[in-house]
């Protein structure tokens, strides 16, 4: 299900300097990242010949001042995704992450860290397929969706709960 070998997939991670001081294992996950991200491009943006895919882990307050100085929103979230450049063969995007939400959701919902990393990747490539979730249908296709992808990178043993 990953994509396809004539597809060019650019995947960058990087860190803000506050994650790397609180959580220094962070760069453990960025192989994960980019698997979870790839077996979305290739079931759910097949047309795509070229991607370009920066995701950027923050802390809760620094996505927040993202969230409120780039959206308006004075709330703290998960994750925020952005399509910096596209057209109908390429794309070029950006997730952001904050790793607060990370480890705060992986102990409520009693799953692994990589679980719940997994799961903002695909949450994020989802959108950038075109999925919403604002309104309750919509939602719970996208979540449909994810636990479909999450359940294959268990299979393939890429993450664990």
């Amino acid at each position: 299900m990953a994509a396809r070998p004539s597809a060019k997939f650019d995947f960058t991670c990087t860190a803000s300097e506050a994650v790397k001081k609180n959580y220094p294992g962070w760069k453990e996950f960025i192989p994960l990242l980019r698997i979870a991200s790839t077996e979305v491009m290739g079931s759910e943006l097949p047309d795509i010949t070229r991607m370009k895919l920066g995701i950027v882990i923050l802390t809760d307050d620094e996505l927040l001042e993202m969230n409120l100085r780039v959206l308006k929103h004075d709330f703290y979230t998960d994750i925020l995704t952005f399509e910096i450049e596209g057209s109908e063969n390429e794309l070029e995007a950006e997730l952001y992450f904050s790793f607060d939400r990370v480890v705060e959701n992986a102990l409520r919902f009693k799953v692994s860290l990589r679980n719940e990393l997994a799961r903002l990747a695909i949450h994020g490539m989802l959108h950038l397929a075109g999925f919403d979730d604002k309104e309750p249908e919509a939602k719970k296709l996208m979540r449909k969706k994810e636990r479909f992808f999450l359940e294959h990178l268990q299979n393939e043993r890429s993450i664990e709960y």
